[in-house]
């Protein structure tokens, strides 16, 4: 079962989320690497979304993007991935949604970043 889990979590992560994945082999430091991974991409994604709050005239429209989104990442990081990962033993299950919220907010400052390009 928990390696059905982890298939799912990694289907929803681009590519590049790979590059600095936080395996060492003991989940609680694993654990302690995807949060400051998540603490980062929080970070980078309040930096794009301040930029583009301040450049754009529809301040309104993309506040409520932004809620949207967050809300969409609670619910399936926090709802349906942590349901699915809480079969697995131990501090994995925070792992697996940790993964999750790193991934989903990485792809956010991603396709933000495109915003600033056009």
């Amino acid at each position: 079962m928990r390696k059905i889990i982890y298939l799912v979590v990694f289907l929803f992560m681009p590519l590049s989320s790979f590059a600095k994945a936080c395996t060492s082999g003991n989940v609680y430091d694993d654990l302690s690497c995807s949060d400051r991974t998540l603490d980062i991409s929080k970070k980078d994604l309040n930096a794009i979304y301040q930029k583009i709050y301040a450049s754009t005239q529809y301040k309104n429209e993309f506040e409520q993007s932004q809620k949207a989104w967050l809300n969409y990442r609670e619910k399936q990081c926090n709802g349906y991935i942590a349901a699915e990962a809480s079969q697995s033993q131990g501090a994995g299950s925070g792992l697996i949604t940790k993964d999750c919220l790193v991934s989903i907010t990485k792809q956010r400052v991603d396709y933000l970043k495109t915003l600033l390009e056009k």
